[in-house]
């Protein structure tokens, strides 16, 4: 077996027999990082605004709707069964796109014009390194698009900043954000008319050289590419000078392990992803073709998008509602990858859907049976997942074979593509009204009713979905974007 093998079969293995950790906050990285000595440049909060940016203020509203401070959330504390648990209620600040834990492991870079990084806290950009680094982090992609793309966005993983919680799940859980955050910046894109790529096969060690990053901290893990709605001015000179000296204290390295292992493996393998392996088998029969699905902007789910805290209204959704789902989740994304992951469900409260486990054929927009049951053993999940799953009226399940003996690379961009898959799903949720979580506890468990069990095949995540309490998820509301210039607020 070869090292890159051995690194995925020693992290799944370490995954299967985890048990519980205790986490010291104490030693909790910081959620942002900052280069203090920086030049800054304050962005707008609306790409419409008069700021006299140019092409940074589209790609300013794009950072803003992924990584931003943009939510006011207020919460009133409850127990693991969604009941009361007494205290006044509390007026929280958050972001845009969801977060293991809200420990917020991602951080962006973007190369337009110099290399800026953004700091979320402030809304603004600091300049990082001066020169064009666009050309020089485009020739680092396995599949470089033409023509070549204004600007450049990496997305990076501070692995502590979750691992410190989760142990080497963590690792994981920074994966699948950074798709979740890929999925996010494609539909946001398409609404302020800018094209995303996604690249998740690159040179490592090249991208983090030129962003000064050290690959153990912290590591890029996708790279964007973006042709935006005005060209860009080119520098004429390369990238050059020393990096601006980021805040302290830095985050620790990778801590010896199995992550660990299975970092080092992916980041010298960035090749092996470009084979296409086996799906499971779809099962014998014609299956239940489905209806046209609802019409959704998956934009249009984002200011609505809020985790339920409490589990759902236990009411059915809408066959075609489900339909649009599973399209949106399954639908190829632009950019170098190869969306392998097979989708399953498991129905609870669907109209004209008896429940239980299917397999949905994407190519034919058909769902097939694989299982009589549709809920997974609830003592192996934890007990905010077993109340939302008692309430829920879908979980949407990607399923790949992670031992497929294709190597580390491999098994780190199935687990991106399935964060993409499942908030391509929690976006159309939104949008159609209804409200989705994911609940990484549940993938494991999902096993027992998707009749994967003694087989190769195993779920990648968990997203649960359903009908929100009180008519919607209305514990989260976007902060309103300021006026712009001559009128009102814009509607977010």
């Amino acid at each position: 077996m070869s090292p890159a093998n051995t690194a995925v079969h020693d992290y799944v293995a370490a995954l299967r027999e985890r048990g519980p950790l205790a986490v010291d906050w104490s030693a909790a990285p910081t959620r942002h990082k900052r280069y203090p000595d920086a030049a800054r440049i304050p962005l707008p909060h609306n790409a419409k605004s008069p700021s006299g940016l140019g092409e940074l203020a589209a790609a300013g509203e794009l950072l803003r709707e992924l990584l931003g401070i943009a939510r006011l959330i207020w919460y009133h504390p409850t127990d693991d069964q969604g009941r009361p648990a007494g205290g006044p209620p509390l007026l929280l600040l958050g972001r845009p796109a969801p977060s293991g834990g809200a420990l917020y492991p991602v951080e962006a870079y973007l190369a337009c014009g110099d290399l800026y990084h953004y700091d979320p806290v402030h809304h603004a950009l600091e300049r990082v390194r001066q020169g064009e680094h666009t050309p020089e982090l485009t020739a680092c992609l396995a599949c470089p698009p033409a023509p070549q793309p204004h600007a450049v966005l990496v997305l990076s993983g501070v692995f502590l900043r979750s691992m410190f919680k989760y142990g080497d799940l963590g690792y994981r859980l920074v994966c699948q954000e950074v798709g979740v955050l890929a999925a996010q910046a494609l539909a946001v894109g398409r609404r302020l008319g800018v094209e995303v790529g996604v690249h998740l096969r690159f040179e490592d060690a090249r991208v983090e050289r030129l962003l000064g990053l050290d690959g153990a901290r912290e590591g890029a893990l996708a790279v964007l590419t973006l042709r935006l709605p005005t060209a860009p001015r080119r520098h004429r000179h390369l990238p050059r000078g020393p990096w601006e000296r980021e805040s302290e204290p830095r985050p620790r390295p990778l801590p010896p392990g199995p992550a660990a292992a299975l970092h080092q493996a992916a980041r010298s393998d960035p090749g092996s992803v470009a084979r296409r392996p086996a799906v499971p088998p779809l099962p014998p029969g014609p299956g239940l073709a489905l209806p046209d699905p609802l019409p959704v902007r998956l934009a249009d789910g984002v200011p609505r998008r809020a985790s339920p805290p409490a589990g759902y209204r236990p009411e059915p959704i809408p066959l075609r509602s489900l339909a649009a789902v599973l399209a949106e989740a399954a639908r190829p994304y632009p950019g170098d990858g190869l969306g392998t992951a097979a989708l399953y469900l498991l129905a609870q409260r669907v109209r004209g859907l008896a429940p239980g486990a299917y397999r949905y054929d994407a190519g034919r927009h058909v769902l097939h049976r694989v299982g009589a049951t549709a809920v997974p053993e609830a003592g192996r999940l934890l007990a905010n997942t077993r109340n939302a799953l008692r309430t829920a009226a879908i979980a949407l399940v990607p399923v790949t074979d992670p031992l497929a003996g294709m190597g580390a690379r491999w098994y780190r961009t199935r687990q991106i593509e399935a964060g993409m898959a499942a908030h391509r799903a929690a976006l159309t949720v939104a949008a159609l009204g209804l409200t989705a979580r994911l609940h990484t506890d549940g993938a494991d468990a999902a096993d027992q009713a998707l009749g994967l069990v003694g087989t190769r095949w195993r779920s990648l995540t968990f997203l649960l979905a359903g009908t929100p309490r009180a008519g919607g998820p209305a514990l989260a509301r976007p902060i309103h974007r300021p006026p712009t210039r001559g009128g009102g607020a814009e509607p977010s």
